[in-house]
């Protein structure tokens, strides 16, 4: 009785070309899936800004929205990249990513915000849009705040001090239906 013969390669480039499994319509749909999904990571990391080109001249900034509004800030955008949310005159620090910006401020910088100021206690949306927005001058890197105001009035800065900072460039909202400071009888 004669024993099987194993042949040994040197080198995956001497093997005899053999794909152990056999090719069906459901390994190729699912290879296919892979390679769409993969795609897609690829380009929603681009899309996001965070690519490698001009490293030195661009920065990734995270986003927040500051409201000085009565109104529930539920949701806003910068430039498509999406900013988080605001309770009715609130906002907290940049918690989201990212949007790019030029490391050495431009003038003419501008940015086109959505966003939607709930109405009727709440009950409705009312999306809005804003294009071309001024960034106001800064002279270092740091996060970009987006203010709202009453009136559809929108300032976009950017800080490294967040919005209750002393050194935060806006003051803090204040909600002018609350006491403030030492209230004597």
């Amino acid at each position: 009785m004669n024993a099987p013969v194993k042949t040994w390669y040197a080198s995956a480039a001497n093997a005899p070309l053999h794909h152990p499994t056999k090719e069906t319509p459901m390994n190729r749909t699912f290879c296919n899936l892979a390679a769409a999904f993969s795609m897609l990571l690829l380009s929603a990391c681009a899309g996001s800004g965070l690519s490698t080109r001009d490293n030195d001249n661009y920065f990734n900034a995270s986003v927040g929205g500051v409201n000085h509004t009565g109104q529930y800030l539920y949701g806003f955008s910068i430039n498509g990249s999406f900013g988080g949310n605001a309770s009715e005159y609130g906002g907290g620090n940049a918690g989201v990513c990212c949007v790019r910006l030029p490391v050495v401020y431009r003038p003419g910088l501008t940015a086109d915000i959505k966003y939607n100021l709930l109405i009727n206690d709440g009950k409705d949306d009312n999306w809005k849009t804003k294009i071309g927005v001024p960034v106001e001058p800064y002279t270092e890197s740091g996060d970009v705040y987006v203010h709202f105001f009453p009136n559809d009035q929108i300032r976009v800065v950017v800080s490294l001090s967040g919005p209750s900072g002393s050194k935060h460039p806006i003051p803090y909202p204040v909600n002018p239906d609350q006491v403030r400071g030492d209230v004597r009888k």
